[in-house]
C-alpha cells in the first residue's frame, strides 16, 4: 500500500506545477476591468452665428386666419469653421416657414428647422417665435428681423454623435423673404445642449512578444480602452500608464492618441515596462492608467485615472 501512495504524490505535484504554470500565463492575458467615472459634466454652451447671401425663398402656406397674408420659405446653407461647432469644419442650413403681414411675421410652427452637420453627425434645432395671432417678428416688405426661441429635436439614430440630445436656447434673425434666389439671411444661436457623455473602463493583456523581450524582461501590456457610455468618446488619450509598485520601470511610449470611440467600442494602446527579473514568481504591479477624453461637441474635456493590474507572465510563450 505504500508504494503506491508514494507514487501517486510526485504525479499530483506535477498536476498542480501545471496548473500553476497555466493559471500564471492566464493570469497575464486576462482582462481585468476598471470603469471610471463621469463626474463632473455639464451642458455644452452653444454659440453659433451664419450668413449666406445665396438663399431661395419659395411661397408657403400663410396663416388662416390672421393678418399673416403670406407666407415665404427659406432655404439655404452657410459652411462654419472649425471652432464654431465642435472643432470640425461644420454646415449649417436653414428651412424657415415665415408667415408675413403688412409690417409683422412670425415662425408658429413647429417645422422651422436649423440643422448643424459635420462627419460626426447631426444636430437639429426647432425654431419658434410668435403665432399667428402673435406676431413677435418685424416685416418691412422685404426683411424680416428680430428673435425668438429654439429647442433640440430629438434624434435616436446610433450613427448620430449627437443622438439623445436636449437644450434650448435663443436666436436672431434677419432674412430677406422677397420670393426668388440668392436672398441674403443671417442667423444667430445661443444656449446650451445636454449630450449623451462616454466613460471608458480600461482593461489589460501582457505579452513578452519574444524570447529577446522575455529575457530583457521588456513587457508589453495592451491597454483596451473601451467607451462603456451613452455617448461617443472623442479625443482620447492615454496620458500616461506610471507603475506605483516598486521595481517596475515604464518605458513608453506616452502619451499616445487614441483618437474617437463610439460608444460600446474599444481602441487599444500599447505600453512597455522593465519588470522583475526571470527568477521572481509572481511578479505583478500596479499602473495608473490615465485618460482624457471629450464629448461629440468636444466640450467637457474629462480625465481619468484608473488603476489596472498587471501579471507578468511565467513564461516567453505568447
Amino acid at each position: 500500500m505504500t508504494a503506491p501512495t508514494a507514487a501517486a504524490t510526485p504525479a499530483r505535484s506535477a498536476v498542480r506545477r501545471t496548473a500553476a504554470v497555466v493559471m500564471a500565463l492566464l493570469a497575464g492575458a486576462a482582462v481585468a476591468t476598471a470603469p471610471a467615472g463621469a463626474a463632473g459634466r455639464v451642458p455644452d454652451p452653444l454659440n453659433v452665428s451664419a450668413s449666406s447671401a445665396a438663399g431661395v425663398v419659395t411661397s408657403a402656406p400663410a396663416c388662416s386666419p390672421g393678418p399673416l397674408t403670406d407666407g415665404r420659405l427659406l432655404t439655404g446653407s452657410a459652411s462654419l469653421n472649425p471652432g464654431v461647432f465642435s472643432s470640425l469644419a461644420s454646415q449649417l442650413g436653414v428651412s424657415l416657414p415665415f408667415r408675413v403681414g403688412a409690417t409683422q411675421a412670425a415662425l408658429p410652427e413647429d417645422d422651422a428647422r436649423v440643422a448643424l452637420s459635420n462627419a460626426r453627425g447631426t444636430l437639429t434645432l426647432a425654431l419658434k417665435s410668435g403665432t399667428c395671432s402673435s406676431p413677435t417678428l418685424s416685416y418691412d416688405g422685404t426683411t424680416v428681423t428680430g428673435s425668438g426661441t429654439w429647442t433640440v429635436v430629438p434624434d435616436s439614430a446610433p450613427a448620430n454623435a449627437y443622438r439623445g440630445a436636449s437644450g434650448t436656447g435663443s436666436f436672431g434673425v434677419a432674412a430677406d423673404v422677397t420670393t426668388g434666389s440668392g436672398k441674403p439671411w443671417s442667423l444667430s444661436l445661443t444656449g446650451s445642449v445636454s449630450l449623451l457623455q462616454p466613460q471608458v473602463a480600461v482593461t489589460r493583456r501582457a505579452y513578452w512578444g519574444g524570447l529577446g523581450n522575455y529575457l530583457s524582461r521588456t513587457l508589453s501590456v495592451e491597454y483596451r480602452i473601451r467607451n462603456t457610455g451613452p455617448g461617443d468618446a472623442f479625443n482620447v488619450k492615454l496620458l500616461d500608464a506610471p507603475p506605483t509598485s516598486p521595481g517596475i520601470t515604464r518605458l513608453g511610449p506616452v502619451p499616445q492618441t487614441v483618437g474617437s470611440i463610439r460608444s460600446g467600442a474599444t481602441a487599444s494602446v500599447v505600453v512597455r515596462y522593465r519588470v522583475c527579473g526571470i527568477a521572481v514568481v509572481g511578479c505583478r504591479f500596479t499602473a495608473d492608467t490615465q485618460t482624457s477624453l471629450t464629448d461629440a461637441l468636444d466640450g467637457n474635456l474629462h480625465t481619468e485615472t484608473v488603476p489596472v493590474t498587471v501579471q507578468v507572465p511565467l513564461t516567453p510563450l505568447p
